[in-house]
């Protein structure tokens, strides 16, 4: 009998294939439908990501295995094949045997005819000893691109790998690289309206309590040690904690917000850091979120509602319409901009965004990001704020779309020093590159550093009849 794990991961994998499907979205949607084991689960969830990370390197090393190379390989057959490869490939805990079986039993009942071509692919895959990072060198020739070698080795788009190459030279980007492969942990922001990180640790007995750990990146955050169903864990069902990563945790506390700011978060989604900002204002705030999806808003609703905050208007609009909008001219205090990005920081979360993301939707992504932040800068009062923040590692959606707009405004807009304003833990691993231009401050926390997403953020202050030459305020 195939393994249940194996079933679904074949399941999850087809769906993300033929149904453009995120990762976490289909697993999640099948573990709601499917009694699996917790074990099964474990395994299942490895299967899928690892297959969706290593996809390029799966296929560099399937491609001289198959007679007419991987192009016209029925997608049912090929998705068989990739997942039982990552298996034997990088998982020395699961039995070969138990793989190979499995790979032809689960393509005998889903597409017949190929069950011994697939038999045969794997059984000259498993004849050759070698790691697979000898084969994978092997296949390298060394006259490619350097670019290109990397792309192959650590399984990434090609033009991704040399957009960090210009901006992080070779040994930052190998780490990169790395970590994207790695898997996610799961953080918690602790509601600061009603707990603390350290209470929340000490209100927990035995092993959850052992599973819980401070955060090193974020004071409001806790990561897990160890797997965890968090919407049955009690303190989330009593508002006392959010899924959210730790990096994305330092975005909203650059707003300063007091009860009394009028804040805009002009691409709320789903609501994570529009309820961080509730929470920093005590859990009865003054914010207005807007999003252009209604059903996200209706959730984003719903979070607030189980967190116990108060104080947030939604508005289902498009964003870019705030610069136009009499109504909202310069009425608020702060502005909150978590652009629509490539989210080429959040590849361990969704390995499968690395090959759906183009250089040219990147170049396309961030023209309608100086549109936004265009309304964001109309939005917000002089002497008012705006964040800007991008799950992205890439500078032209992040540097330079805000060094256009800084431009832009022709002096009515600087840049203002976030750096007081970050844990002193991410302060100590800022270096010179996150300061170019006089008082320019902005930071990227990259993958490597704390084992988070990848994240861009900077603060913009709006200037009112006060500055003076030189860009200072009196």
């Amino acid at each position: 009998m195939t393994a249940a794990a194996r079933i679904s991961a074949y399941e999850v994998l087809l769906e993300i294939e033929e149904r453009g499907k995120y990762s976490n979205v289909a697993l999640q949607q099948h573990y709601r439908s499917h009694n699996l084991h917790e074990r099964d689960k474990a395994l299942c969830t490895e299967i899928v990501y690892g297959t969706l990370q290593y996809q390029r390197s799966i296929d560099a090393v399937l491609e001289p295995l198959c007679k007419n190379g991987l192009a016209g390989v029925d997608t049912r057959v090929l998705v068989i094949l990739r997942m039982s490869v990552y298996q034997l490939g990088y998982l020395s805990r699961v039995p070969g045997y138990a793989v190979l079986n499995d790979a032809v039993e689960l393509c005998k009942a889903k597409a017949k005819k190929a069950a011994g071509f697939v038999n045969g692919v794997l059984r000259s895959f498993t004849r050759d000893k070698r790691s697979m990072a000898e084969k994978l060198d092997a296949l390298i020739e060394t006259g490619i691109p350097v670019a290109t070698r990397m792309a192959i080795r650590y399984s990434y788009p090609d033009w991704f790998v040399e957009d960090l190459l210009l901006q992080y030279g070779d040994l930052r980007t190998v780490a990169i690289l790395q970590a994207g492969n790695e898997r996610p942990h799961i953080a918690l922001r602790v509601n600061a309206a009603k707990s603390t990180p350290r209470a929340l640790i000490e209100g927990q007995s035995g092993e959850m309590r052992e599973a819980l750990s401070l955060s090193s990146v974020s004071p409001f955050g806790v990561r897990l040690l160890s797997g965890l169903d968090v919407e049955h864990f009690e303190p989330y069902a009593e508002g006392l904690v959010s899924v959210q990563d730790e990096a994305s945790m330092l975005v909203a506390p650059l707003l300063k917000v007091d009860e009394h700011t009028r804040v805009l978060d002009l691409c709320a989604g789903l609501g994570t850091k529009t309820t961080q900002i509730l929470e920093l204002q005590g859990g009865v705030g003054n914010v207005t979120a807007v999003d252009i999806h209604h059903h996200k808003l209706v959730r984003l609703k719903a979070s607030a509602e189980r967190l116990g905050l108060k104080g947030v208007k939604t508005m289902v609009a498009d964003a870019r319409s705030f610069r136009t909008n009499a109504r909202h001219r310069e009425a608020y205090d702060a502005v909150l901009l978590d652009a629509p990005c490539s989210g080429m920081g959040v590849l361990k979360r969704r390995p499968e965004i690395r090959w759906r993301k183009t250089r040219e939707e990147s170049q396309q992504l961030s023209r309608l990001q100086k549109e936004l932040l265009r309304a964001a800068l109309s939005a917000v009062r002089p002497g008012g704020v705006v964040v800007y923040a991008t799950c992205t590692l890439l500078q032209r959606e992040n540097e330079d779309v805000v060094d256009e707009i800084i431009r832009e405004e022709g002096g009515s807009v600087t840049f203002e020093n976030i750096l007081p304003d970050l844990p002193e833990t991410v302060r100590a691993r800022c270096t010179t590159d996150t300061v170019r231009q006089g008082q320019r401050y902005s930071i990227t926390v990259t993958p490597e550093q704390y084992g988070t997403d990848g994240f861009f953020m900077t603060r913009l202050r709006k200037l009112d009849n006060q500055v003076q030459k030189g860009g200072e305020l009196k």
